[in-house]
């Protein structure tokens, strides 16, 4: 289906410019809508929500004895995570064949010799896959909103956490219609794409472990020796000594960034909130635990000193168990519970970065006249 576009004057128009971007989106989304299978996708996506809540419910309170308001805490984060696995499959898979499937099927030249722009068509596009990738939150708005309502986190932290993640699948689209206008086979891109996208998502932790050892670095630091003189007096007296010890740490702090393009990291970043007793952990959701972690990363080893002085300041924080009585673990307790804030706005905007570069070199490769082709790629 060919829609009627106005005459070349109206690129000069803001709302014009815009008016045949929406041509391209209706195009886009009405070949989608054609076809069973996408409605079909849909009740199955819906389906197996459905199945990952309610058997989550199971077995947290039915079979592990857990009780209701715990589950419903870590509802949304569930959700979030669920959704994220299936849009990394298929949001970007929408987008990988959206331009060489056209060219394959001699439709896109025929949209090129109208009015509109290359930037138009590459935008048009973009969104017309991206709008296709959020029918599956759209799927799960019941289960959202659910989670977002029984979630400890203020309700704007949710609505928040629902943007990161339709700009992440954004982003997705944008890398998939940037490998599609690349390659000259719709297989090709739609493998690219979801490689690059797995990169991202498990390749980066695993250069993280990689490099890990490469930051140990071994500082000079003070540490103190105890001994009790008489261990059987009933008031044992302890004595203490300082000294100067090397101890190799890891500063994962230099690294840190490897693990801010995870999708995880950034949506569960988002969402929460630092908790009101930081050193207490059975509260804390899922979320929290993994915005922790990434703080705890961001923030380096703990390289203070451990002194004598240390001792008596530990009884008041309860760190006097038989191996350690040095106060100073109340101050690495606190050095690693300390929020370095929040970092999920830094991987969101690597995510910005790629999809744009994607959506950029879409658009300069539909520009007319095409030029030099890649082997392969028919114009009409």
């Amino acid at each position: 289906m060919i829609t009627q576009l106005d005459a070349p004057s109206s690129r000069t128009s803001f709302t014009g410019w815009w008016r045949m971007v929406g041509v391209i989106v209706e195009l886009e989304l009405r070949q989608r809508l054609r076809t069973t299978r996408w409605k079909a996708t849909l009740v199955v996506a819906f389906v197996v929500t459905s199945l990952a809540v309610f058997g989550s419910m199971y077995l947290a309170v039915g079979v592990f004895g857990g009780t209701y308001t715990g589950w419903a805490s870590n509802l949304y984060g569930l959700l979030v995570g669920f959704l994220l696995l299936l849009g990394i499959i298929v949001a970007p898979t929408l987008a990988a064949t959206t331009i060489n499937g056209d060219r394959k099927d001699a439709t896109l030249a025929v949209v090129q010799d109208t009015a509109i722009g290359n930037w138009q068509l590459a935008l048009g596009k973009l969104i017309g896959s991206w709008v296709a990738g959020l029918a599956l939150v759209a799927v799960a708005a019941p289960y959202l909103i659910w989670g977002v309502i029984e979630a400890p986190q203020p309700i704007w932290r949710g609505v928040l956490g629902t943007i990161v993640l339709a700009l992440i699948f954004a982003c997705y689209a944008g890398i998939g219609l940037g490998f599609s206008a690349v390659t000259a086979r719709p297989a090709g891109s739609a493998v690219l794409t979801q490689s690059a996208v797995f990169f991202l998502l498990l390749g980066l932790p695993v250069a993280f472990g990689l490099l890990y050892p490469t930051v140990a670095q071994t500082h000079s630091v003070v540490r103190t020796d105890t001994a009790v003189t008489d261990p059987s007096s009933p008031t044992p007296t302890w004595t203490c000594r300082e000294v100067t010890r090397d101890e190799e740490f890891h500063h994962h702090e230099r690294i840190w960034w490897l693990l801010a393009p995870n999708p995880f990291f950034i949506v569960a970043d988002a969402v929460s909130s630092p908790p009101e007793n930081p050193l207490r952990t059975s509260d804390s959701t899922a979320a929290q635990e993994i915005s922790r972690t990434l703080s705890a990363v961001r923030a380096g080893p703990y390289i203070g000193p451990r002194t004598c002085a240390d001792i008596s300041y530990g009884f008041s924080y309860g760190y006097v168990d038989e191996g350690d009585r040095s106060g100073h673990r109340a101050r690495e307790a606190a050095h690693e519970t300390s929020e370095m804030g929040h970092s999920w706005f830094v991987g969101l905007g690597i995510y910005l970065v790629f999809g744009g570069l994607g959506y950029v070199v879409a658009a300069r490769r539909l520009r007319i006249p095409a030029g030099k082709l890649p082997r392969g790629v028919r114009i009409a």
